[in-house]
């Protein structure tokens, strides 16, 4: 059964199998500095984080590349996962539990992963899927321009997540076993993923010597959006058998906009506060010509089980098709209904404070929220970070961290190496942490994290602060 998680994640991600570890914000910068670097952004990171930064940092800024991708488990820790599924990690070590007591205290809702891949890695995703599937999309180069107030930048991702229920995951743990077929519990289990790429021109102004305010307009070009799920298995008691169908929607496309607004004032003594607001205005559209991949796989204790092949063999056996509503089956009616509601992107607010007290050293505390309506964003967006930066002749280096939204944590750190206005930054961290719904009592509801980010990116810089 351990051969369903595989199906599932390569169902979820479409992505290489190195795409599973990193960034949770715009740039390496930020990255490094743990989710905050919105404040004193400047050039083609100032687009995405503040447009009003292009009109007080001034100076040039072309970005030449990025990668970088991110991963978050929901509902166990290192050392749980390390149990359930007999690995080891170097720098991480086991408790000495067992793999049941791990799989008892997972939560009901079972475990999840979200990842993001970022620049290069959402780019080269689609040429890694098989044509079973639905591949991500061939995505946009990620490159930038800055020059004094304007700027324009391109960038691709990828967005998914996949769903294991608890009961699926402890039968993936004790392997199939016939006497416990009754147990056989899909629940919740599924899979998401978006990927598209955009467009952003920006434009700051100043007003005044110290205030400047700043405004993002971006064109988005969908290529991917996919949801499914396996349903509950169909059991032969007599034979001790199990049937299992699988259903994944794509629309193959899809387009939209959004308008960013910031502000920015320097304060004396090297402060400044900033705030920004992004996708103030927006739409996103899908289209609804859709196609539905499906497959049926089956399971019992003997040597013609599906899931004693390899998983090659698993995914040849999706069947890709369009949807006619004459006469699709009763399970992709199911999952189309839910592919479209929530599939935009939501409105994002940021507000900080930073202290530069020489041109070298910059601290910076910064707090984002994510509006309710719109799913498509990383799920540790809502956070607040606080973030140092120090030059040293030619090395930049960052270090930072963040509490996000129940009980998530980030450290971060990064170095950034400078060979005249070429600017090379590398930024890596891990997430973890724990949520408590009934606060001081340990109960089947409490949530574990466990994640990584890492990103890179390549700059060519000149003028300004």
């Amino acid at each position: 059964m351990k051969r369903i998680v595989w199906l599932a994640a390569a169902l979820a991600l479409f992505a290489p199998a190195d795409a599973a570890l990193a960034q949770f914000s715009p740039g390496a910068r930020s990255v490094g500095m743990g989710g905050a670097g919105m404040v004193f952004a400047r050039g083609v990171d100032a687009i995405e984080w503040n447009p009003a930064n292009l009109a007080l940092e001034g100076g040039w800024n072309i970005a030449l590349g990025e990668a970088g991708t991110s991963a978050l488990v929901t509902g166990a820790d290192i050392e749980a996962l390390q149990d359930m599924f007999e690995f080891e990690l170097p720098v991480f070590t086991s408790d000495g539990g067992t793999a049941q007591q791990a799989v008892n205290a997972l939560p009901a809702s079972g475990l999840s992963l979200a990842t993001v891949s970022e620049g290069f890695l959402a780019g080269s995703a689609a040429e890694t899927s098989n044509g079973a599937l639905p591949s991500p999309g061939k995505g946009y180069p990620s490159i930038g321009i800055a020059w004094g107030q304007f700027g324009v930048r391109v960038r691709s991702r990828v967005m998914s997540d996949v769903r294991l229920s608890k009961e699926l995951v402890d039968l993936i743990v004790n392997d199939f076993d016939p006497a416990r077929i009754n147990e056989y519990q899909i629940g919740d289990t599924g899979f998401r993923s978006v990927s598209f790429s955009e467009i952003t021109a920006a434009y700051g102004a100043t007003l005044g010597e110290r205030m400047a305010l700043g405004v993002s307009a971006r064109y988005v070009k969908g290529h991917k959006l996919t949801e499914g799920r396996f349903f509950e298995p169909v059991l032969d008691l007599v034979n001790q058998t199990a049937e299992f169908n699988s259903v994944a929607i794509e629309a193959p496309g899809g387009s939209g906009y959004g308008v960013d607004i910031g502000f920015a004032l320097d304060l004396m003594a090297g402060l400044r506060v900033s705030a920004s607001a992004v996708n103030i205005i927006q739409k996103m559209t899908w289209d609804d010509a859709l196609i539905a991949h499906e497959a049926t796989f089956f399971a019992c204790d003997c040597p013609q089980s599906d899931f004693d092949s390899n998983p090659e063999d698993l995914i040849d056996q999706y069947q890709a098709g369009p949807v006619d509503p004459a006469s699709m089956s009763l399970y992709v009616a199911q999952k189309a209904q839910g592919l479209f509601p929530g599939a935009f992107f939501p409105t994002v607010f940021r507000a900080g404070v930073g202290w530069r007290p020489w041109s070298s050293t910059a601290i910076e505390l910064v707090g984002a929220s994510v509006s309710p309506q719109g799913r498509q964003h990383n799920q540790w967006d809502e956070r607040i970070s606080l973030g140092i930066e120090q030059r040293l002749w030619f090395l930049t280096l960052r270090a930072g961290g963040a509490k996000g939204s129940d009980g998530i944590q980030a450290l971060s750190g990064g170095v950034g190496l400078g060979f005249g206005p070429v600017k090379l930054d590398v930024s890596a961290g891990m997430m973890s942490g724990g949520f408590e719904f009934a606060s001081g009592i340990v109960t089947p509801e409490d949530v574990d994290y466990a994640g990584g980010h890492v990103t890179a990116s390549l700059q060519i810089m000149g003028g300004g602060r």
